[in-house]
């Protein structure tokens, strides 16, 4: 986050405006997502391994502690949790209908710093990430590093270019383009936000504090399982990334509380189950999945 709207980028914009623009940069944010019946294929080589429906539940939330600044450095963390409710039917395969409650722990330490390269502003990030499923044990250590270009700023466009490195088993590319562009159509209101590899969204104020914005949105989750039987005995983690493509509506209220409801499809980029040591294209299982309906209820703070 802090290398794709570093404080060099938004100057003369307020921290509660981007924060709006930016659901992820609020302080603090508690969402419950209902995900319908979805479709699996599960292979090992290429061999089919199970089939069925599953069905999911997430209780998502994050704060994010006020930056420390000095000189041209800023200093942050983030704390995620998030817990999933799954429910496999149907299934054909080496196990019969399963319910499981995990929960994943994800603390992220962020560090920016803003220069200038050739009369350029360039701005350079790290974050160090430690994922867990309690407070004992750390089940993943995973690192990035970014720099970023901004472009082009003015009242009602921003535009910058950079590059993310991964170093992440359960990433499909160790490498990714950052693509930051926001542009406010005047005298309309709509504002499209680019924000790649996040999401894009087209968003509008549709009366006093009140927003809808369309558009889709890309999110990875890690679930974390110790297995003792058969082909999956030890320690394994359950990796998706998906895409939500709907509508949200959001209402800002008590001067910093925000409210939402959304909805749509939600679309698997990618199923794997991995073993210990395995990464992206090796993972001991891949699923295609089919997309299902969602709906998520949430709540977010701008500031305290």
């Amino acid at each position: 986050m802090a290398s794709i709207h570093p404080v060099a980028d938004t100057v003369g914009i307020s921290k509660n405006e981007l924060a709006i623009r930016y659901p992820a940069l609020r302080r603090f944010g508690v969402s419950a997502s209902f995900y319908g019946y979805s479709e699996f294929h599960a292979k090992v080589v290429d061999n089919t391994f199970a089939t069925g429906q599953m069905k999911t539940q997430r209780v998502s939330s994050y704060f994010n502690t006020p930056a420390a600044h000095w000189d041209n450095n800023s200093l942050s963390a983030t704390v995620f949790y998030t817990h999933t409710s799954t429910e496999l039917k149907e299934i054909t395969g080496p196990f019969g209908e399963l319910f499981s409650d995990k929960n994943t722990l994800d603390l992220a330490l962020n560090y920016s710093r803003s220069d200038k390269i050739f009369d350029q502003a360039i701005i350079y990030s790290l974050v160090a990430r430690a994922i867990s499923d309690n407070l004992n044990t750390i089940r993943r250590f995973n690192f990035n590093g970014s720099f970023s270009l901004p472009l082009r700023k003015d009242d009602n466009t921003s535009f910058s270019l950079g590059l993310l490195v991964l170093i992440d088993p359960s990433a499909p590319f160790p490498v990714e383009p950052i693509v930051n562009y926001y542009r406010k159509f005047v005298p309309s209101g709509l504002e499209l936000i680019v924000d790649l590899p996040n999401g894009v969204n087209l968003k509008k104020s549709v009366a006093k504090n009140t927003w809808l914005s369309i558009g889709s949105n890309q999110t990875s989750y890690s679930t974390f399982y110790n297995h003792h039987s058969g082909f999956l005995d030890g320690k394994v983690s359950y990796n998706t990334i998906e895409l939500k493509s709907g509508a949200a509506f959001e209402y800002l209220f008590a001067k910093n509380i925000i409210v939402n409801v959304g909805g749509g499809i939600n679309s698997f980029l990618a199923s794997r189950l991995f073993k210990d040591g395995e990464n992206y294209k090796r993972a001991s299982i891949r699923s295609t999945n089919k997309s299902s309906p969602y709906l998520t209820l949430g709540l977010s703070l701008l500031s305290f």
